[in-house]
């Protein structure tokens, strides 16, 4: 049914019939389909990782509306770090079907469906030949057009990404062990902070030494709230 804007300002938008299709269907390793969230980072190494296995010879690259574009950055990418690519492109217009319901359900409104025609975008990108007839096919860039991907680099760039995502968990600890009354000694008195062995290191603090330096209490704050 084709409503205008106008007629649709009683109503609101809860769902696209399209999208819900597309997350009940299970998607295959070697198919991904280009939101506008995960990076274009993230793709690339995902698609040279599924293509490291072994167990696929090709990637489906898929986009529709405003993410076309970023699939075409990253076919062009992955053709400059993985030799001998074959690519494929074809294009596609996908009817979508959005779901309204009326804002006030007081209101006497039916709920409305809205069809629209979206283009997409699909590149397959293949270690194998690909059929050559067809107008969309690419054959594999020369080699001097082609950087192999550095393996070590990316694996040393995933860890310290993920070591990023934690950091900020090892940072509050950080700050809370400088809370600490006690720990007036030397070298010892950050590690002497922390509220674990904040009791401990008063103990020994007060005790001290036998030459009446103070300088235990620190060590002594260190074991104990590191444990």
């Amino acid at each position: 049914m084709g409503l205008s804007k106008v007629d649709l300002k009683d109503y609101k938008k809860v769902r696209n019939k399209d999208e819900q299709k597309d997350n009940d269907e299970p998607q295959k390793e070697n198919e991904f389909k280009v939101g506008p969230v995960r990076s274009t980072r993230t793709y690339i190494s995902s698609a040279i990782d599924v293509l490291d296995k072994g167990e696929h010879r090709n990637i489906v690259l898929l986009g529709r509306g405003q993410t076309i574009s970023k699939v075409v950055n990253i076919a062009e990418v992955l053709k400059r770090r993985i030799p001998g690519l074959h690519q494929l492109t074809e294009t596609e217009s996908t009817e979508v079907v959005d779901v309204y319901e009326p804002k006030d359900p007081t209101k006497s409104l039916e709920k409305q469906e809205v069809s629209k025609y979206i283009c997409g975008l699909s590149i397959t990108l293949s270690l194998d030949p690909l059929d050559t007839s067809k107008p969309g096919y690419q054959q594999p860039l020369h080699e001097g057009e082609v950087t192999e991907e550095d393996k070590e680099r990316r694996a040393n760039r995933a860890r310290g990404d993920r070591q990023t995502s934690t950091r900020g968990r090892g940072g509050k600890g950080s700050i809370s062990s400088g809370r600490g009354k006690s720990g007036r000694g030397g070298d010892g008195r950050g590690a002497s902070r922390g509220r674990g062995g904040s009791s401990g290191a008063q103990g020994s603090a007060k005790g001290g030494f036998k030459d009446g330096s103070r300088g235990g209490g620190s060590k002594g704050g260190r074991g104990g709230g590191y444990r």
